[in-house]
């Protein structure tokens, strides 16, 4: 037993050494995409949630603003976790629903209705936390600091382009989610639609 625990901290400190974050690349979005998918368990789906699922959370982000995108890699430096960024509400939102949400056919009621308000609270703070982003990691790969950096990173990025603030939403049933936010200096704004809106300031 002694064995086997001394072999799983052993691949979690090469982990975390062979870990890095940088700026997100082209070459990435599949990763991405996967990332995305497989930390939403997309093996129960079928093509249309699929199709919302990265409609919604992911393809805009990346196709549209990559520069406000960034990875955690691996020692082959692929993407095994990433946070993504709109810049500014406004011109996220108009973007999206003009090129993004109508990728969701209209008959696809409640893929529609999650993916409109998916950033509905979002509207009401947007002045004073203009960005907002969606993270995700691959569940192995989890809990050895990657999270943490990848908001520093961003963050670090936001400040240098003079952004005031960034927020997010997510389930307020999520515990650990809202943990983790809190540790990394967000603050809980609102509850609606049974998420959760947490904010933080960058200047």
């Amino acid at each position: 037993l002694l064995l086997i625990i001394s072999a799983i901290i052993s691949l979690i400190q090469n982990t975390e050494r062979k870990m890095k974050i940088r700026t997100y690349k082209d070459s990435d979005k599949k990763a991405v995409q996967d990332v995305c998918l497989y930390c939403d368990g997309y093996e129960k789906y079928a093509e249309d949630t699929i199709n919302f699922l990265l409609s919604t959370y992911c393809d805009y982000y990346t196709e549209k603003e990559p520069c406000n995108c960034f990875v955690a890699a691996d020692e082959k430096d692929r993407a095994i976790g990433y946070i993504l960024c709109a810049e500014n509400f406004d011109s996220f939102i108009e973007t999206f629903r003009n090129e993004y949400l109508t990728k969701i056919p209209e008959e696809q009621k409640t893929n529609r209705y999650y993916a409109e308000t998916s950033v509905v609270m979002h509207k009401k703070y947007k002045d004073d936390y203009p960005a907002h982003l969606h993270i995700d990691i691959l569940p192995i790969c989890q809990g050895k600091g990657a999270g943490s950096k990848l908001v520093s990173a961003l963050c670090a990025h936001l400040k240098e382009i003079d952004s005031p603030g960034l927020m997010l939403s997510c389930g307020m049933g999520n515990k650990g989610a809202i943990r983790f936010y809190s540790r990394n200096g967000f603050i809980k704004k609102v509850n609606l639609f049974g998420n959760c809106l947490m904010c933080k300031k960058i200047k």
